[in-house]
């Protein structure tokens, strides 16, 4: 069975969707941390509640769709070039981070900030003293650091294809 390839034009525009979508991944992640450490210094209710909320509008927007976008296309890719989805190392490693920080977000971010929102409408800028709001909040910014590192580490691999390639098993032929 011959297996399906793709265009050098359609595949430029699929890398193109990609990488794209990993830059927004990646800048959406970097702006969600940095509103999370400014979090911190909220000086009232409103502050509070404004960086929460356009930190949920990030994840909402920059996080869940081009991490989405970049599983799809990545696989796509994968399968429609000669690296194929499980020949190489590199490609494997990819595809189980991308899955796994996807995975944290639909589980555990989504609930995180639906706590930290509810909890600051309820108490105000005094939520910042509660300890289950600042562990939530501990939460996602080591989520966001994981799932930034995850992103600068498939990056790296993606030009530098350590590894090399999956050995398969021969199986030996009984006499």
């Amino acid at each position: 069975m011959a297996k399906k390839k793709i265009n050098l034009t359609k595949k430029n525009i699929l890398v193109s969707v990609h990488v794209l979508a990993i830059c927004a991944w990646f800048g959406g992640t970097l702006s969600l941390l940095l509103l999370g450490f400014y979090l911190k210094n909220a000086q009232n209710s409103e502050q509070l509640i404004y960086t929460l909320s356009s930190m949920h509008i990030i994840d909402e927007n920059l996080l869940k769709y081009p991490a989405l976008a970049t599983l799809f296309t990545g696989i796509l890719l994968s399968v429609w070039t000669q690296w194929g989805l499980v020949k190489y190392y590199w490609v494997v490693i990819k595809l189980v981070l991308t899955v796994l920080v996807i995975l944290i977000g639909i589980f555990f971010i989504n609930d995180w900030f639906s706590f930290l929102v509810k909890t600051a409408e309820g108490l105000g800028a005094s939520a910042l003293n509660e300890n289950k709001f600042e562990s939530t909040w501990i939460s996602i910014i080591i989520s966001g650091i994981f799932n930034l590192s995850c992103l600068v580490f498939m990056t790296f691999i993606t030009y530098f294809k350590p590894f090399g390639k999956i050995k398969k098993n021969k199986k030996v032929a009984k006499p």
